[in-house]
């Protein structure tokens, strides 16, 4: 059996955009472990097949790990694949020699293009995760198809009722559910899912685009697996996304 490839993950933070990352690595067969300090890099050794250098933070207290990343680069002929902003990017040059870094991502990521770089071409055989998008806003489900395009399989519907009927032919691994939702409002059709032998499991996150501190305890008492308000980030819905399918 072979051996699965270790990748070193450097950051100058854990954070839950950073664990989506580690995950995502990991569903293409790979083995990454965190680097947070330049003493934790000095105790590393040298056990690892690719490095990952992701750039965060104030570039100045971020210095001095990526100094001594440069060294351990140096002295173990690898090469770093930085992901980052285009200014953290220059920042880091500073400090690590441009003639060590494999490739540089610019955020937000091109996904299967990193893990290809970071990990090797997958598997062909290997399953994507599949997410099914419940709203009756069509533009909105579109902008978040192409927020999750590179890192899953995307599938929509318009409402509780589609929903439904498409998990007839399809099973995903976690539905994005609209709260408030003309036919069936989303914990109607959570009600319904739950009753489902095919879907019962399946995790629910709700979208919400309600800012309020009460319609945020409404969502919660269904107990989803999680939501998220309507004007969230990209990266944040990743991270909660990518969360998500790592528990399946």
């Amino acid at each position: 059996m072979d051996t699965a490839k270790k990748v070193m993950f450097v950051s100058a933070k854990q954070s839950l955009i950073t664990d989506a990352l580690l995950n995502k690595i990991r569903t293409w067969g790979a083995e990454p472990f965190y680097v947070l300090s330049a003493q934790q890099l000095a105790e590393s050794g040298e056990d690892a097949d690719s490095v990952v250098c992701y750039l965060e933070g104030d570039a100045a207290a971020c210095a001095p790990l990526h100094a001594a990343l440069d060294a351990w680069c140096a002295k173990c002929g690898a090469e770093a694949v930085c992901v980052g902003s285009r200014e953290q990017y220059e920042a880091f040059l500073r400090s690590f020699a441009p003639e060590r870094v494999a490739e540089f991502f610019e955020r937000p990521l091109n996904m299967e293009r990193f893990l290809s770089c970071v990990v090797g071409k997958r598997d062909a055989a290997a399953r994507r995760a599949r997410v099914l998008v419940v709203d009756d806003d069509a533009s909105y489900r579109q902008f978040v198809r192409e927020w999750l395009r590179d890192i899953c399989d995307v599938s929509m519907a318009n409402g509780g009722e589609q929903a439904l009927k498409l998990l007839s032919a399809q099973k995903p691994d976690l539905i994005l559910l609209d709260y408030e939702m003309p036919d069936l409002s989303g914990p109607q059709t959570l009600e319904k899912l739950r009753a489902l032998p095919q879907a019962e499991k399946i995790p629910v996150i709700f979208l919400t685009g309600n800012e309020d501190a009460s319609s945020a305890r409404q969502v919660l008492s269904l107990h989803p697996a999680g939501y998220l308000r309507k004007s969230v980030g990209k990266e944040e819905l990743l991270a909660k996304v990518g969360e998500a399918l790592a528990g399946v």
